[in-house]
């Protein structure tokens, strides 16, 4: 205790050295005898510890959100409503079912197993071959890498204005060259596309999203290595190409191929 007992405040008691001038709860000289105690592991039992946190998932809350692959602003949904036929229909008028679209284990000749290859296709665009051409059901659009473009023998002035920048490859929105719309046949089937230009490093040439999948009503299967689609002739199919991995994916030469006729 500091100072002499006749001028030490009376009132005030320390329980630890059994004599007053100061209270149990403020002496310092108890706290750091106390500290060394729980150091040396001694009154582990009187110790609170601080609960680790953790975060449980609940399947009654709502996600935070979604992250999303490669994706643009969306055009408003035209709305058709479809009411069912009032009369009976002859056989003649009968409505024409489409051949169903299977895999089955018939398909995976070829294909090495296991595997965790996306797939990804050859097809003509434009009159040139395309290699490295990745079908990716998380798009909603489809993409052209510069590099292809430059080697399809385009330039800037073919191309038009996107009013939308694209989201999707990073955190920042990437703002597009502009758009063009080409002829791009799979197998038989030919049709225009709008591609959406950007200028970023890929081991792609092009990405076909789920906009031309819908519309030559494509169904892909990353497992057996295949796109099958409908076609007038009836269901025609591209197989993954052999270099469906990325790193063996070769750089875009596009005009040294054979041009069609």
């Amino acid at each position: 205790m500091v100072g002499p007992p006749d001028t030490r405040r009376r009132y005030r008691q320390c329980e630890y050295h059994k004599d007053h001038g100061h209270d149990t709860d403020s002496c310092y000289a108890l706290k750091d005898h106390l500290e060394e105690l729980v150091q040396d592991g001694r009154l582990q039992q009187h110790v609170q510890k601080n609960p680790i946190k953790t975060v449980a998932l609940r399947q009654d809350l709502p996600p935070l959100g979604i992250i999303h692959m490669i994706y643009d602003l969306p055009t408003p949904l035209v709305v058709h409503v479809i009411q069912a036929p009032q009369k009976q229909l002859t056989p003649s008028r009968q409505l024409y079912e489409a051949p169903s679209i299977i895999f089955n284990d018939s398909d995976l000749i070829g294909v090495t197993l296991p595997h965790s290859d996306p797939l990804v296709i050859e097809l003509h665009v434009n009159r040139f071959v395309v290699e490295c051409v990745f079908i990716d059901q998380g798009s909603t659009l489809e993409v052209m890498y510069y590099e292809t473009f430059v080697r399809l023998g385009l330039n800037q002035s073919d191309l038009s204005l996107a009013p939308h920048p694209l989201f999707g490859f990073n955190a920042n929105p990437e703002y597009l060259l502009g758009r063009i719309t080409l002829p791009v046949r799979a197998d038989s089937r030919t049709m225009d596309v709008e591609f959406l230009v950007i200028n970023l490093p890929s081991p792609y040439n092009i990405i076909m999203g789920r906009t031309w999948l819908h519309a030559i009503q494509a169904v892909p299967s990353t497992y057996h290595q295949l796109l099958r689609f409908l076609t007038q002739h009836g269901i025609e199919q591209i197989r993954g190409s052999l270099h469906s991995a990325p790193a063996f994916c070769p750089p875009p030469e596009i005009p040294n191929r054979n041009i069609l006729d």
